[in-house]
């Protein structure tokens, strides 16, 4: 009874290899024809489904046949529906075909992929790529430049992809891509070449292929020849990766690359202003104000680094500095709202000096009155200067709740009940 199972077992596993051989055939049959139809792609699509799951007991040969037209067909969907899951199932495909003949003496359609349809996948899904991310899809145009890179392990197209991912925005991906970048010591430097396209007047890129640029200028399409250099796009990728790890809040990962980050890009503003960032969050006050400075001299009418300085010196109670340092910020920038209310709150810390004399003052003696009246006068001066930077806030904001409210404080302690009814009625 045994041997009867294994023979009825053997022949059924014949079977099916004949039957794989069979739809091994048809495959390549409907990808043969010069235009398949719809109908011959759903049948297509009918015998993979079918195939697939036993596709492992075949010969490497027609595991390698069977993944070259699926892949094939993959690819044909992809480009027809600019569907991206299909542009990743094509690479996934592609790149069975090229491990199942890896080892193989002969490799027939691991060649027929490169000679045949890598040239062709490459421009095609690329454009695909760019089309995705111009119309901002980028979730799509992150997967379709992922897939080309798992297909031809070109490296700037994973930088592509991880860069795309930003704007999803996809830190887990980008991270993950720009770290694997890094790992390869990738730099992205290199030699391209350019022309002017004489019907548009733009110069394009021929990217690497000088051959390319010197056949479209001698044909007359094109003029004006140039070799290029592309810089390293480390700089960037580490930057980038400091400025994720600081925005989702893993400031040890941002500070551990934030140092190798400055060495590559030591002009950066960005990582002036981050350094500066953490040797503030660390209060470390003359390292932090050396960076402002040194960013203020690379970008001396940048209205946001004199902002940053005024509250920092405001903070650590250099008030006459980070007034300084405010009013040159409003110089740059005349609507600057936020400047004209740290300005006015930086005056009315005056005006709490003041409060706090009066109220130490407890006797009513002829001198202590008019040490009181002196000081009330001195607070009322006070009260009344920084008036014009909060109702500037209004000029520019007229709703801006943080102004009115303050108008509201110093016209009662004026006594001015025309005032705080005026300003109440635009309180929300």
């Amino acid at each position: 009874m045994k041997k009867y199972m294994l023979l009825s077992l053997s022949m059924l596993f014949a079977t099916g290899l004949y039957a794989q051989k069979n739809e091994i055939k048809a495959m390549k049959k409907i990808m043969n024809k010069k235009a398949p139809t719809q109908a011959d792609y759903k049948e297509l699509q009918g015998i993979i489904d079918t195939t697939a799951p036993y596709i492992g007991n075949a010969s490497a040969e027609e595991q390698a046949e069977f993944y070259y037209y699926k892949g094939n067909y993959e690819l044909q969907m992809a480009l027809q529906t600019s569907n991206v899951e299909a542009f990743s199932k094509a690479a996934d495909s592609f790149n069975k075909l090229k491990a199942t003949e890896a080892n193989a003496k002969k490799q027939p359609f691991t060649n027929k992929f490169n000679t045949e349809i890598l040239p062709i996948l490459r421009a095609q899904a690329f454009q695909k790529a760019l089309d995705f991310s111009t119309n901002k899809k980028y979730r799509e145009a992150t997967t379709a430049f992922k897939a080309l890179y798992d297909l031809d392990k070109d490296p700037m197209n994973l930088y592509y992809a991880a860069s795309v991912a930003l704007s999803i925005p996809d830190y887990n991906t980008s991270l993950e891509y720009y770290q694997e970048l890094l790992d390869m010591n990738f730099t992205g430097e290199g030699i391209y070449y350019t022309a002017v396209n004489k019907k548009t007047g733009e110069r394009e890129s021929f990217g690497a292929n000088k051959a390319m640029m010197d056949a479209a200028v001698k044909m007359g399409e094109y003029v004006e020849p140039k070799q290029e250099k592309d810089p390293s796009k480390k700089p960037e990728i580490l930057k980038n990766m400091v400025l994720i790890y600081n925005q989702v809040n893993q400031k040890s990962r941002a500070a551990n690359l934030l140092e190798q980050a400055r060495k590559e890009s030591p002009n950066d503003m960005d990582l002036i202003l981050l350094e500066a960032e953490f040797r503030y969050q660390n209060k470390e006050m003359d390292k932090f104000t050396n960076l402002m400075q040194e960013a203020i001299k690379k970008d001396p009418n940048n209205p946001n680094l004199y902002y940053n300085l005024g509250v920092i010196n405001g903070d650590i109670g250099n008030i006459e500095q980070a007034k300084t340092y405010y009013q040159k910020a409003i110089q740059l920038n005349p609507k600057y709202v936020d400047a004209y209310i740290n300005l006015g709150a930086l005056v009315l810390k005056d005006e709490e000096e003041v409060v706090e004399k009066m109220n130490a003052i407890t006797g009513f003696s002829a001198a202590e009155n008019k040490r009181y009246d002196e000081l009330k006068k001195q607070r009322d001066e006070i009260l009344r200067s920084a008036i014009p930077h909060f109702e500037k806030v209004l000029s520019i904001e007229p709703d801006n709740q943080y102004a009115i409210a303050n108008l509201i404080g110093i016209y009662g302690a004026l006594d001015m009940t025309d005032k705080v009814n005026e300003y109440k009625a635009k309180q929300k």
